[in-house]
C-alpha cells in the first residue's frame, strides 16, 4: 500500500481500518512461506499455529516518527474493536536491491477461542 496520507489522524483512521478489516478477517491457515531474512515471521507463524490475518507496512511510506506512532495506534484500536489481538509485531530490513528494500512492519492479527468456540479452520 502506498497511501499518503497528511497528518497523524489521517495514518490513525487508515491504520484504524487496517486493523479491523485483518481482525475481522478469516483467520485461515497460513501457507509456511519465509526467506531467509523472516526467521521472526516464521516463529510467529509457529506460535500461532499458522492461523492469523498480516498487515505489512514499508516504513519509507511514512514521512515522519509520529505518522509510523498513529498508524500503529490506530491499528492496535481497530484489531481491538473487533475482538482479535496482536499476535506478533516485527520489523524487518531487506537489502535495497530487493523490490521491498528497507524496513518492513509485519504485524500477525489473532482472535483466541474460548474452549465454548470452535477454533479456526
Amino acid at each position: 500500500m502506498t497511501d499518503t496520507a497528511k497528518s497523524d489522524n489521517d495514518w490513525y483512521e487508515i491504520g484504524f481500518a487496517e486493523g479491523a478489516e485483518a481482525g475481522g478477517s478469516d483467520m485461515i491457515v497460513q501457507e509456511h512461506n519465509f526467506g531467509p531474512l523472516e526467521d521472526a515471521l516464521a516463529m510467529g507463524h509457529a506460535m500461532l499455529n499458522g492461523s492469523y490475518a498480516v498487515l505489512r507496512r514499508r516504513q519509507i511510506d511514512f514521512q515522519a516518527f509520529e505518522d509510523i506512532q498513529a498508524w500503529l495506534s490506530g491499528v492496535v484500536s481497530g484489531i481491538e474493536s473487533v475482538g482479535a489481538r496482536v499476535g506478533l509485531q516485527t520489523s524487518i530490513e531487506y537489502p535495497h536491491s530487493s523490490p521491498d528494500g528497507g524496513v518492513v512492519t509485519y504485524i500477525f492479527v489473532t482472535r483466541d477461542f474460548g474452549p465454548w468456540e470452535d477454533p479456526p479452520n
